[in-house]
């Protein structure tokens, strides 16, 4: 690949692997313990970010509930637990595109709202620990998306110009996190996140399938993507 770019940095969550999924379905099976409909535009709120603006224990916490909040967050984890291990694999086209990435002398990193500890751990259980020159979490910043903080920081560990990188992205944070952050953004969303507003994303594709080297060089300079293929 010629052209300005010397980066691409991954979001994780929903993007690397779907670990939003598992989330959803387990608040969703801890509702419907009590008849209640897990809202799915509150939840998405909380998706991209870490600070949590939707809570979803707030219905425990009330006085007189049928259930304490650490009941139902104990009773989540279970469900999270049993579920996630469906879910962990590499999403379509995460390692064809590193391969990619690698043979075309191009830096890869990750930045995530999650915390690095867990991050590091799923990307050991991924096989994916090795793939990636530097990571930039949550808990390593002063503000998480869709500030820029985690993606100037992933710039900085690479030593590579924010213009110089190329974001891919799930959520309508972490997208606007990317372009304040100086960089072009191509938006992918996942199966919780597609009704999200991406309209700050550079380009949206279908999948990482979708996004070869030659997509990713004419989004760094401004130029309408053509299909691949």
């Amino acid at each position: 690949m010629t052209g300005p770019v010397q980066a691409v940095i991954f979001d994780f969550d929903g993007l690397i692997v779907d670990t939003e999924m598992p989330e959803y379905l387990a608040w969703q099976a801890v509702y419907a313990r009590y008849g209640w409909t897990f809202p799915l535009a509150s939840w998405l709120r909380n998706v991209g970010r870490n600070d949590s603006p939707f809570d979803p224990l707030r219905p425990f916490r009330e006085a007189g509930g049928l259930m304490g909040p650490g009941d139902a967050r104990a009773l989540w984890q279970d469900e999270h637990a049993r579920l996630e291990r469906e879910y962990l694999k590499p999403l379509p086209g995460v390692i064809p595109l590193l391969d990619r990435l690698a043979a075309g002398g191009i830096r890869a990193a990750v930045a995530s709202s999650s915390r690095r500890l867990r991050v590091r751990h799923l990307l050991s259980d991924l096989r994916l620990d090795g793939r990636f020159d530097a990571l930039a979490c949550g808990d390593e910043v002063p503000l998480a998306k869709p500030a820029p903080d985690v993606y100037l920081l992933a710039a900085t560990r690479l030593a590579v110009p924010p213009r110089a990188c190329v974001a891919l992205e799930d959520s309508e944070p972490g997208v606007r996190a990317a372009k304040a952050a100086g960089m072009p953004c191509i938006a992918v969303p996942s199966h919780l996140t597609r009704t999200m507003d991406f309209s700050a994303a550079d380009l949206i594709a279908p999948s990482l399938l979708d996004v070869s080297l030659d997509t990713i060089a004419r989004v760094a300079r401004g130029m309408d993507p053509v299909p691949d293929g």
